[in-house]
């Protein structure tokens, strides 16, 4: 059935004109789209809870680091069917049926949210309360007809609370104004910050809450990942760790401008240079598939990818750039990385 979902989603997203990508394996998203400046990260489950809170915090964070929105696409929660046209949370992660997400697309937005307790919706309070004023209505009358008590309208034009779909209709009729206000899928203003304490509220490593991005594995594979992170670290790049993704870091260098690129010998470059970046020990047939999604995906966000191997040197792999640690290990700076990437 997830399955049956993440290719009637995919196709739904095409008709839309997004470029899709799809992931493969035990991965925080199945889905990349992308439209203009719009990004989704998507990740399809049959039952919304059951989204792990590794899973939450990797989609989070990668969404972040890629400027995409993150999305939570399923068919029903641990005890009911999800209802069309109403916005779920699971760690702080939207979540709706794929039926709300196309009329979404469609120019039709979700009004209601399921919270504790019913579905509620956004009301607009400050035009509440002055349109209530201007009508010369009481707080007292606008409760005995809305069958609140006069507290609860007080919270509402104070945006302190929001009412259930019932009682923001009763309102609105009486009132004759539209207040309930659209809910958008995409990211607001705040959502960075409410990612950050996100991930450090619930990681039991300080480090990330210190600005470390990256953790140390156990075992030889988890040294070299990290000894070639630190290099990444030494040429000037921030590095953000993925558990959960077909790469294993986002390396990103921020203000990398075209004319400096271009007098080092590459080709122009954007201002936020990302690199989806792997690191393996050698070549192998899994590597070769890894490479493929990698490639779609860096293609869809117009960011470079790189293959890092410790006991090799081949030649790039299915479009993804390889580099030898040899090789790293001589490189000066971020600029010099970056000549090698676009010339090879």
């Amino acid at each position: 059935m997830r399955e049956i979902i993440i290719s009637e989603c995919i196709a739904m997203l095409q008709r839309f004109n997004f470029i899709v990508s799809q992931t493969f394996g035990r991965s925080c998203f199945d889905i990349l789209a992308r439209r203009n400046n719009l990004n989704y990260l998507i990740k399809i489950l049959k039952n919304i809870d059951s989204l792990s809170n590794e899973q939450s915090m990797e989609l989070i964070k990668i969404s972040k680091i890629l400027n995409a929105t993150p999305l939570l696409i399923g068919l029903r929660t641990r005890n009911l069917p999800m209802e069309e046209g109403v916005v779920y949370e699971r760690h702080n992660i939207k979540s709706i049926t794929l039926k709300t997400f196309e009329l979404y697309l469609r120019g039709s937005p979700p009004i209601v949210y399921a919270g504790r307790g019913g579905f509620f919706v956004n009301i607009e309070g400050n035009r509440l309360r002055t349109v209530r004023e201007k009508l010369n209505i009481s707080i007292g009358e606008l409760a005995e007809y809305s069958n609140v008590s006069r507290k609860m309208i007080y919270k509402y034009e104070q945006n302190m609370a929001n009412p259930t779909i019932e009682v923001a209709l009763k309102i609105e009729e009486y009132l004759d104004v539209p207040l309930i206000k659209d809910i958008p899928l995409e990211l607001d203003i705040d959502f960075n910050e409410k990612a950050e304490r996100e991930i450090c509220s619930r990681s039991n490593n300080l480090n990330k809450c210190k600005g470390e991005e990256y953790i140390e594995e156990e075992g030889e594979e988890g040294d070299f990942k990290l000894y070639v992170m630190d290099l990444f670290n030494q040429l000037g790049f921030n590095i953000t760790e993925t558990k959960r993704a077909p790469f294993d870091a986002v390396v990103e260098k921020e203000g990398i401008e075209s004319a400096t690129v271009e007098e080092y010998g590459g080709e122009g470059l954007s201002n936020n240079s990302l690199l989806l970046t792997n690191i393996e020990e050698r070549e192998t047939e899994e590597t070769k598939k890894k490479m493929l999604i990698v490639n779609q995906l860096s293609s869809i966000l117009n960011s470079g990818s790189l293959l890092v191997l410790e006991k090799e040197d081949v030649d790039n792999i299915n479009y993804v750039k390889t580099i030898n640690i040899k090789r790293l290990e001589e490189m000066d700076d971020a600029l010099e990385l970056f000549y090698y990437i676009t010339n090879k």
